[in-house]
């Protein structure tokens, strides 16, 4: 084998998902065995995205790190002609983006590509197959999606977050970003850990003897959750007397701050930091949130009661959550169910006063061993 490789990530285009990869990046950059097996790390995505402006931020000096812009085609499930004529041609720039991946791989090099799924991994991955080259792939979710599940077919090694996800796999939980870990130390120094004031004024004045809920939804697909919660807030003199919630809205969900004008406990973020999102679950009692695999292991690691509500067009947030109910007693509440505000005002009220108790495990240690089997596999360690 060569003293240094060249390697290819492929990854999925959420926040929940940019994170742990830039942390594998960064946690490869801070171990010197590692560094030194790497001659040019390669991101391959689709330009202006989300990962392209989060990678240009990364600077390792130690190896090549470079952005590859790679076209793919996504296949949509919708059944109206508009949808399918879109299939019918993006599947020609599928082909095509087999082709480019194809020259990228050859030209650049690659020695491993690891994958962790989504459609612009896939002409990437089949080209590498065709090549018949060392693939590493880890599935998050409780069933893999279409391109995990080709990509396993290929690969060397498969990881997985759940146990029986796939045949032959190895169970090392999920990847999570060493930027989640908050303690009682960095709390007390704001100048250091937080950096918007409001932030530092809510937290500092809060009052914590009450039970304190974060709720915190993606994106895209969320606005029915903090809507419902404004309702029966609306209709019940204890949600706002005995609890405390702490909303972050994220990007496309602004318009929401104006529903919960003059609720005094209920303290609204547009946006927050990754060190200012893990203080609050350090904080807070309660997790009011859909069902991603990243954000219930990340928001598990602070002994948080999971209050589950999954996107209602999936089935792998489903599984997720049923996970989490058998393993660890949290609560799914159903988003297609008729009593569906019924149901979550009771899930709530549920925990009045309750309080979690801290564990004294180690995050840090927990949070490393998925990492470390990974890259030791992608660098044949």
């Amino acid at each position: 084998m060569k003293s240094k490789l060249n390697i290819v990530m492929a990854w999925w285009w959420t926040g929940w998902h940019v994170f742990p990869i830039k942390s594998l990046i960064e946690y490869i950059w801070s171990k010197p065995q590692y560094v030194s097996k790497i001659k040019n790390l390669y991101r391959f995505w689709e330009k202006n995205s989300l990962e392209q402006d989060m990678f240009n931020k990364i600077k390792p000096s130690t190896f090549v790190f470079k952005f590859i812009n790679i076209i793919s085609w996504k296949y949509r499930r919708e059944t109206i002609l508009k949808s399918r004529l879109k299939n019918i041609r993006d599947f020609f720039v599928f082909i095509a983006g087999i082709f480019q991946a194809l020259f990228r791989l050859i030209y650049l090099r690659i020695d491993v590509i690891f994958c962790k799924w989504w459609y612009v991994a896939l002409p990437v991955v089949l080209a590498w197959a065709i090549l018949r080259k060392k693939i590493i792939v880890h599935e998050s979710d409780t069933h893999p999606w279409i391109v995990n599940r080709i990509a396993a077919k290929f690969a060397r090694k498969t990881f997985t977050g759940f146990d029986w996800v796939f045949r032959k796999s190895e169970t090392v939980w999920q990847i999570i970003s060493d930027e989640i870990i908050v303690s009682d130390k960095d709390i007390k120094n704001w100048s250091q850990t937080l950096v918007q004031d409001n932030f530092k004024n809510i937290i500092s004045h809060v009052d914590k003897s009450k039970t304190l809920i974060l709720v915190s939804g993606w994106s895209q697909w969320s606005k029915r959750l903090y809507q419902s919660l404004h309702k029966i807030m609306l209709q019940s003199q204890s949600l706002k007397s005995d609890f405390v919630f702490f909303l972050v809205l994220w990007v496309l969900n602004k318009d929401i701050r104006s529903l919960f004008a003059g609720l005094d406990n209920v303290h609204i973020f547009d946006f927050v930091s990754q060190k200012e999102m893990w203080t609050l679950c350090y904080l807070s009692d309660i997790s009011i949130t859909r069902a991603g695999t990243t954000s219930l292991a990340e928001q598990k690691l602070y002994d948080m009661k999971l209050l589950m509500i999954p996107i209602p067009w999936t089935h792998d947030q489903y599984d997720n959550a049923r996970y989490y109910v058998q393993q660890y007693w949290d609560i799914l509440v159903d988003q297609k169910d008729e009593q569906f505000l019924t149901k979550l005002w009771m899930a709530i009220r549920k925990f009045k006063n309750h309080k979690k108790k801290q564990t004294n495990k180690n995050r840090l240690e927990e949070i490393s061993l998925a990492k470390d089997k990974i890259i030791k596999e992608v660098l044949a360690l």
